[in-house]
């Protein structure tokens, strides 16, 4: 069969391919520990869920509004209003998507083109550079490194930047190293941005899932301007993965052209999860109840975790300041991480995913966001084959 360019250097997501392959095996009876997804395993707050199954009930099941239902849009602008330092926002600065990939893609398509170059730090969200491929633009990726805690700063991204350069892709907390921008790099890197009339698309999906005493976001830097984008969602901080629903909050006509876009293509999204998504965030007392027991159950976690797996000398693995999961190094360097990740599903059958992906080889990432029990097992098992 022959396929259109548009599609050419579009590859299967390996971290979907993996946790799909672990599935599997978890259907043939194979009793996997599952550290691979992308999701934290615990359940969404009860109030949203009845609030979305009482829209059903009440008979909510047309069409939405292609940009999102405005007391979502407007429960985004509230939302944003007590967690960051930016007020003044206004619903039609926000757009409702799919999932915070499908407002990423939206977004990206509307802004770059061929001949555009957008700046990727690594290592990265494996869907990041594929997005920007899909728009026709050149992903140019700036490798942050283990020394440097896996950050960049503003004169690395003006050593990658070039006539072309159109966006850089921030990611913090990030996927997969939990590493965290303070305020003051975080600012350093929005005043380049500025100055050099860069757009700055800044994920901050896992922003809420911090362990160190700040998380900010590009809307707490008062140089955030126009070309600044937040884009964030429902499936992390709120554990509602499953009902794809993210948002985009940028300028009031980039917003309309991603509506435009959207339209002609998934319209609006699912209108029950839009509602659950909207009682959750416009419910602040409750809200901030359920994340703060979420940070706290992930934070033992992640402590715990980290002291077992200090007990594998094959690994090396610092605290993630942020996010679900541990990036670990791995020491020996005669063998690669995917074919690490290959032994450990066949021979222990612990998922878990290698750097490849994220354009760092030579690591793996592993989500502590699960039960505790399946945690420990998972490192118990991955210290038996490191051990063999």
């Amino acid at each position: 069969m022959q396929f259109s360019p548009n599609i050419a250097t579009l590859e299967p997501s390996p971290t979907l391919a993996l946790a799909a392959r672990a599935r599997q095996l978890k259907a043939q009876g194979v009793p996997v520990i599952d550290l691979s997804a992308g999701e934290p395993q615990f359940p969404a707050p009860d109030f949203a869920l009845r609030a979305a199954s009482d829209s059903i009930a009440a008979g909510m099941t047309g069409y939405p509004p292609t940009p999102g239902l405005p007391g979502l849009r407007q429960a985004i602008v509230s939302y944003l209003g007590e967690t960051t330092r930016r007020s003044g926002l206004e619903p039609s600065q926000v757009i409702v998507g799919a999932g915070v990939k499908q407002v990423l893609f939206n977004c990206t398509y509307a802004l770059f083109g061929e001949g555009d170059e957008v700046i990727v730090p690594a290592p990265y969200w494996p869907s990041y550079t594929a997005i920007i491929q899909l728009a026709r633009a050149t992903p140019v990726v700036v490798e942050g490194t283990w020394e440097d805690g896996f950050l960049v700063d503003a004169d690395r991204l003006d050593a990658a930047r070039t006539p072309r350069t159109r966006g850089l892709f921030l990611n913090s907390p990030s996927n997969p190293t939990g590493a965290v921008y303070d305020r003051s790099a975080l600012a350093s890197i929005v005043e380049w941005a500025d100055r050099h009339g860069v757009w700055l698309l800044s994920d901050e999906i896992y922003r809420r899932l911090g362990y160190v005493d700040e998380v900010p976001s590009v809307f707490d830097i008062d140089a955030a301007g126009d070309r600044v984008v937040l884009l964030d969602g429902m499936s992390k901080a709120f554990c509602m993965p499953g009902l794809r629903i993210g948002y985009g909050v940028g300028s009031p006509e980039l917003v309309a052209r991603m509506s435009d876009l959207q339209g002609q293509t998934t319209s609006g999204a699912v209108v029950s999860s839009q509602v659950a998504a909207a009682a959750a965030l416009s419910r602040t007392a409750e809200r901030e109840e359920f994340v703060a027991d979420l940070v706290a159950r992930l934070e033992a976690l992640r402590d715990e975790g980290l002291e077992r797996l200090s007990r594998i000398d094959a690994l090396e693995v610092r605290p993630p300041d942020g996010s679900i999961y541990f990036y670990a190094r791995v020491r020996d360097s005669s063998v690669t991480s995917m074919e690490i990740a290959e032994g450990l599903l066949a021979d222990e059958a612990v998922a878990s995913i290698p750097g490849e992906p994220f354009g760092s080889p030579g690591y793996l990432r592993l989500n502590f966001a699960v039960e505790r029990k399946t945690m420990l097992e998972g490192i118990e098992r991955m210290k038996r084959w490191f051990e063999r």
